[in-house]
């Protein structure tokens, strides 16, 4: 039996959208800060997940919650 390494291939949700990996050497929290130019909630997010389904490792950005006032 040999093992074969495996390309992993990463996933990032927001907002029920998924965005591609812009750089699979960025952290998940660089790819969070890559993002928060466009989507500007980023900036609060927090970076949860990591988990693995086959060859696919799944980041999930969540907004932070803050109080007004």
């Amino acid at each position: 039996m040999s093992i074969t390494p495996v390309a992993v291939r990463r996933v990032f949700l927001y907002n029920g959208r998924t965005l591609p990996d812009p750089n699979p050497q960025m952290t998940p929290e660089a790819v969070k800060q890559f993002y928060s130019a466009i989507h500007a909630d980023l900036t609060n997010a927090v970076v949860e997940g990591g988990a693995f389904v086959g060859d696919t490792q799944t980041f999930e950005f969540k907004r932070g919650l803050g109080t007004k006032g």
